[in-house]
């Protein structure tokens, strides 16, 4: 496993999603309510970029700009829509002021 930092807290505000990349692997980070998610950023069903979608408070999902369908930040799961396969979730943690994801290679 590797720890890898990608921003720090305050980069991100509440409501913000924003895409990363870290060697191949496209990452979308979400603030949501103080809570930080990272899944991946591609949707399984249209492949877009899903930091270019809508946050579904009510939800805690994402919403694909593509087809429509809203994955959960929490699970990666389908909620809604089209796609039928999960988003990869990662675990993320808050170390001092950096927002740090875990990596299993």
């Amino acid at each position: 496993m590797v720890d890898v930092p990608l921003c720090r807290v305050d980069e991100l505000s509440d409501g913000v999603m924003r895409h990363y990349e870290h060697i191949g692997y496209d990452l979308l980070l979400v603030n949501l309510d103080g809570t930080f998610y990272c899944v991946d950023a591609a949707c399984t069903f249209s492949w877009a970029d899903l930091s270019q979608g809508v946050l579904d408070r009510e939800k805690k999902g994402v919403v694909c700009p593509g087809c429509g369908g809203t994955f959960s930040l929490e699970t990666g799961q389908p909620l809604a829509g089209p796609p039928k396969f999960p988003l990869e979730v990662y675990e993320v943690h808050v170390v001092g002021d950096d927002v740090v994801v875990t990596f299993v290679y």
